[in-house]
């Protein structure tokens, strides 16, 4: 029950951030305007499905963008899934992604929890410190774990690396 609720939470929190807050302004006379966008990108969506091509599971989430703008992206996406028919153990997990635009730079962490089965932790980015338009220069890293559950906790797996790309 725990892991649905976290979810649940999740999902709603994702949700709330993705709204759009009005913009007020006030003009020299002092009189107060609510700016409203012509047109809305979508920033959040919810979704739920159930596999045909696996009878039985069934799979639940949400997806938002809270910031999207000149500079930054920071996309969101929690799921529970389970398969009601096998009786197998109930997935949940999270995701969440930022973009740094101007220089493209990324992180990344995603989280996985089955019972019976463990945790599995993820995390990684890339910080582009020199680009031009014929060459690129970043520096990219990653860990990931696995936690408890069969086959039991396992040693980080862990990686950095320098990349050099040069077109002529």
């Amino acid at each position: 029950m725990g892991p649905i609720l976290i979810v649940a939470v999740t999902c709603i929190a994702s949700m709330a951030a993705a709204l759009p807050y009005p913009e007020i302004v006030e003009n020299e006379a002092g009189d107060v305007f609510q700016l409203v966008p012509l047109e809305r990108v979508r920033r959040g969506s919810v979704y739920g499905n159930v596999d045909i091509t696996d009878p039985g599971r069934l799979i639940v989430g949400a997806k938002g963008t809270p910031i999207d703008n000149a500079n930054h992206r920071w996309d969101t996406h929690v799921f529970a899934t389970d398969n009601i028919r096998h009786h197998s153990p109930l997935t949940v997990g999270g995701e969440a992604s930022y973009l740094h635009k101007p220089t493209g730079s990324t992180a990344h962490l995603a989280g996985t929890r089955t019972e019976q089965w463990g945790t599995d932790l993820k995390a990684s980015g890339r910080y582009n410190f020199f680009q031009d338009k014929t060459t690129n220069a970043n520096v990219e890293a990653f860990a990931s774990k696995h936690i408890g559950g069969f086959p039991g906790n396992q040693p980080t797996d862990y990686g950095v690396m320098f990349n050099v790309r040069k077109d002529f």
